[in-house]
């Protein structure tokens, strides 16, 4: 269970540290009125994990069995985020500036949220 709490603690800090990334580049562009579809973003991706986490509650799975496989699963995403991480670090900051930049300029408000959600 530890284990568990661990991952999702880190999980949550890499996207807080995306949105931050977002929110600064908005405001530096001065684009700060689409900061309110990036919270739409990050609610509809909140909901969506609750949703996910019920729907998993009410199907009664073996919870040792489940927790082994996701734990994993998580192990190599780690593992392969690492080597993506020490591939991409240099550059990743631009990308994500520029990614939003493209996005922010050419979607109207409620879609720019759809695709905050996702990049959350």
């Amino acid at each position: 269970m530890l284990s568990a709490l661990l991952i999702a603690l880190r999980e949550g800090v890499e996207a807080s540290l995306v949105v931050g990334i977002v929110l600064v580049y908005l405001s530096r562009t001065g684009r700060e009125h689409l900061a309110r579809f990036v919270w739409y973003g990050v609610a509809t991706a909140a909901a969506l994990s609750l949703g996910v986490a019920v729907a998993l509650e009410r199907w009664r799975i073996s919870e040792d069995g489940f927790e082994g496989l996701m734990l994993l699963i998580a192990s190599v995403f780690v593992v392969t985020m690492i080597v993506w991480m020490n591939r991409v670090a240099r550059h990743l900051k631009k990308e994500i500036e520029a990614k939003v930049e493209a996005y922010a300029g050419r979607l109207p408000g409620r879609r720019a949220g759809g695709f905050f959600s996702l990049f959350s």
